[in-house]
């Protein structure tokens, strides 16, 4: 009888170290997704951003929630980088169901046809038109480096000007 209770206490006493190990395991793992999604919401505004109050570009709107919608609508483009950009339309989106649209837009004589998700909504003082932030979705890595380069030359064109 001696040795059974020695054996079940033993027992007893692996699964309890075993069960604080996999806790401690299982709070470093929570902690360091934490610590990425907090890194992934600091390094959201990590791009450029770059004012330009572009007029005449089209936002096509292709999905509100599950609903095609294949819609085209002449927006103001008020800032862009290689994360997003900031459009103005008089469209009022309901934001309670993801919002799914392509830009188009120009930028130094070079064309853009960027997917994304529109992310935050504010109502302009003249309640008239509303201000969007866009997330670019699906960005290659090429058509990023592209964007880019033509933020950086329309923002060394502006500090040119500037300086002289």
């Amino acid at each position: 009888m001696g040795e059974y209770q020695i054996i079940l206490a033993t027992a007893a006493l692996f699964i309890f170290v075993s069960f604080i190990i996999f806790s401690i395991q299982q709070q470093r793992i929570k902690k360091h997704r934490n610590l990425k999604k907090a890194e992934k919401q600091v390094n959201r505004r990590d791009s450029f951003r770059l004012r330009i109050d572009q007029k005449n570009s089209i936002m096509e709107v292709l999905r509100i929630g599950n609903l095609d919608v294949n819609e085209f609508d002449d927006c103001e483009i008020s800032d862009v980088s290689a994360g997003g950009a900031g459009i103005i339309s008089y469209y009022d989106f309901p934001l309670k169901q993801k919002v799914y649209v392509k830009l188009h837009f120009h930028l130094n004589n070079e064309s853009f046809s960027l997917n994304g998700r529109i992310v935050r909504k504010v109502e302009r003082i003249n309640k008239s038109n509303y201000f969007y932030g866009l997330q670019f979705l699906d960005l290659s890595v090429k058509e990023e480096e592209r964007l880019m380069k033509e933020i950086v030359a329309l923002e060394n064109r502006r500090r040119q000007t500037s300086i002289k």
